[in-house]
């Protein structure tokens, strides 16, 4: 099974067993809605969790699970990331992807190797791809049609229309 973040336990909240988390999932409320089932990654091993209650605070997901009531029963969840399985997704729209799925993709510039996308980050603008190349520099490019040409999961291609100085 492959799993995607979604959050990170960041601390506890009150005594009820209510935690604190991190949100790293656009579309929070789904994420954590009421019965839901995600997993905590504890060593090399994913345990589930019911989500019991959910509710936004100050940017941060608080959260309830497992019918945990104590804040002496959460204290080990504290500093554990939790995930989605990816089956559990739903299929997204055209030219719509996970970040999980670009990470890995080789970019193209037409038949040019750029090199490999490494890592997705999230800024207010959207998206933007870390494309390590061969001589070990990066390289930032916005993920937006302008930059973007095709995206071939596929293959495990992304072919890139770069500006002149972008690579």
């Amino acid at each position: 099974m492959k799993y995607l973040e979604v959050g990170k336990i960041i601390a506890t909240h009150a005594i009820k067993g209510e935690v604190k988390v991190s949100i790293t999932s656009s579309k929070p409320e789904e994420r954590f809605k009421k019965g839901n089932i995600l997993y905590v990654l504890d060593g090399k091993e994913y345990r589930e969790i019911k989500i019991d209650s959910f509710r936004v605070h100050k940017g941060m997901a608080l959260i309830t699970f497992n019918n945990i009531t104590n804040i002496n029963d959460v204290l080990g969840y504290v500093g554990k990331t939790i995930y989605v399985s990816k089956e559990s997704l739903k299929d997204l729209d055209k030219d719509n992807y996970y970040y999980d799925d670009l990470i890995g993709l080789i970019a193209y510039d037409k038949d040019n190797l750029i090199g490999e996308v490494v890592d997705v980050m999230e800024v207010p603008q959207g998206a933007i791809l870390v494309i390590k190349k061969e001589n070990e520099k990066q390289v930032l490019v916005p993920f937006v049609s302008e930059f973007i040409e095709d995206v071939d999961l596929d293959n495990k291609k992304i072919y890139i229309n770069p500006i002149e100085g972008l690579v």
